[in-house]
């Protein structure tokens, strides 16, 4: 009997730490499944950090959600910070090991490795994730009692089945909230990952083409005022189709991934007539609509004229094992990437929609480590896309983050064959003068303005065709949202200066 009894005590010390756990791993399950994970990661990328920071952000904060879920059931905020902490391992364990090991592997100049240091950032990382963790569980512990009366107040009023004023005012109050988290949460999430009045604009920046305090330079371009395409100018709203491909990736399961397809006004009405297509990597399609409004820009330059209706397809590298892809095939075999969006999605999308399928009637355009991606692809496939629209990129493998050199195994050799800065020089002189580049940075920024005036020299060194738009705004969504328009007219004029449409 005192076994027995004795067993019982134990299980009922034992049970809220079990469902803590159990809770935290389902927010985890639910943060990963919903892309919630991810897109928080990106978002801080962009924002700056580089991935590896992104990363503990992001598992910081899902640790805090994690431990006020649990806090919320279980009434226990020492067993809730424990299940916080347990999200923090499970979401950032994998890069703190990466990292160990890339120091116990350095030497030289690199420097060596510190043991020291070495607790020192673990016991870093314990601190930030349990002070995360219990800060989530005390803010939740503080509104679990309003939480467990609004209950009570809906079972009486269910039990009596009578309403009453009284048992209605925390219900109606709890769904007021919830209503007004549900409408504001997302809008200052936009306001935060892109710009604060993101959501005020609808429709095309202030102005059309280049915008005031923006400069243009070119060498050997060859744009057209030409427009063949006002003969079959269309009006009204594009359509965007989502189109699911399996993983480009190794998966213990098997699942798909999605390309959104942007096809224009009058598409379907068309009848045989065919399009260019512009290829945006490595964002999804909801990132560029909820920063720049996409869709509507396109809508509207295609309605007044000033651009071809085209194809766009949004072609995004989410969920892959590697998160920083750098739209590569990895050294390891496990993701592949830059056949996927060189071969795969072009095959895709030539033999599902009405495309012009030549190279001159093909771009990549790309924001960040998209501007990367956009240039390597061009360069190392010139017969498949022939203009690649750099916006903001770097040109030296590895160069965007921490976490850029994971797909080529931080192999130098590798990362320096995979840069635009040396594919320019290998790219068989006849070939050259069928690429075109739209180069987009702020020039007096680190990084991406300097990489991107080292790249337009070589450039006009190497003989290719390009144009320069030297923007005001520095790296982040509102240099893409106010250089759209200009990026979109340019490749608009040289469409039929290269004969895309012959």
């Amino acid at each position: 009997m005192t076994d027995a009894s004795g067993s019982i005590r134990w299980w009922r010390r034992c049970l809220p730490c079990l469902i803590s756990l159990a809770l935290a791993v389902l927010v985890l399950a639910l943060a990963v499944a919903s892309g919630a994970v991810d897109s928080s990661s990106t978002t801080l990328v962009l924002m700056g950090f580089d991935m590896d920071r992104a990363q503990l952000i992001t598992s910081l904060l899902i640790a805090g959600t994690a431990a006020a879920v649990a806090v919320l059931v279980v009434n226990s905020t020492a067993w809730a910070t424990l299940a916080g902490l347990g999200v923090v391992a499970a979401l950032f364990g994998r890069t703190f090991a990466h990292e160990t090991r890339s120091a116990l592997d350095s030497s030289g100049i690199n420097g060596s490795f510190d043991a020291g240091g070495f607790v020192a950032t673990l016991a870093a990382l314990l601190v930030a994730g349990v002070l995360s963790a219990w800060a989530g569980a005390t803010l939740a512990r503080a509104v679990r009692p309003g939480l467990i009366a609004t209950v009570a107040s809906v079972r009486e009023t269910i039990r009596s089945r009578r309403l009453s004023r009284g048992r209605l005012v925390r219900p109606l109050a709890l769904l007021s909230v919830v209503a007004l988290l549900v409408y504001t949460v997302p809008v200052f999430g936009d306001m935060v990952n892109y710009t604060p009045d993101a959501r005020m604009l609808h429709g095309l920046p202030q102005g059309v083409g280049l915008v005031p305090g923006a400069a243009q330079h070119f060498s050997g371009t060859q744009l057209s005022t030409e427009r063949p395409w006002l003969a079959w100018r269309p009006s009204g709203s594009g359509s965007i189709t989502v189109e699911k491909m399996p993983f480009p990736w190794k998966s213990a399961t098997p699942g798909t991934i999605e390309v959104a397809v942007y096809t224009p006004p009058g598409y379907e009405a068309s009848g045989g007539r065919r399009y260019p297509v512009m290829y945006a990597v490595p964002f999804e399609y909801h990132q560029w609509d909820a920063s720049v409004n996409i869709r509507v820009v396109l809508d509207s330059l295609i309605d007044s004229g000033e651009i071809p209706p085209m194809i766009v397809a949004f072609v995004n590298a989410a969920h892959a094992p590697t998160a920083d892809t750098e739209c590569a095939n990895s050294v390891d075999g496990n993701q592949w990437l830059e056949t996927y969006m060189s071969e795969t999605v072009v095959s895709m999308v030539d033999g599902h929609y009405r495309t012009i399928a030549k190279p001159s009637a093909r771009a990549l355009m790309g924001f960040s480590e998209g501007g990367y991606c956009a240039a390597m692809l061009t360069l190392r496939h010139p017969s498949v896309f022939g203009t690649a629209i750099p916006i903001s990129g770097y040109f030296w493998a590895g160069d965007g983050s921490d976490t850029a050199a994971l797909p080529f195994g931080g192999d130098v050799a590798l990362m320096t064959a995979a840069s635009p800065m040396i594919l320019a020089t290998q790219v068989p002189p006849a070939q050259r003068g069928g690429l075109f580049f739209i180069v987009v940075a702020d020039p007096s920024q680190p990084l991406y303005g300097v990489e991107s005036a080292e790249f337009e020299r070589l450039l006009t060194f190497q003989g290719y065709q390009f144009l320069a738009i030297d923007s005001a705004v520095p790296h982040g969504w509102e240099q893409v949202r106010q250089q759209l328009p200009a990026v979109l007219e340019a490749w608009a004029a040289h469409l039929p200066a290269v004969g895309a449409f012959n």
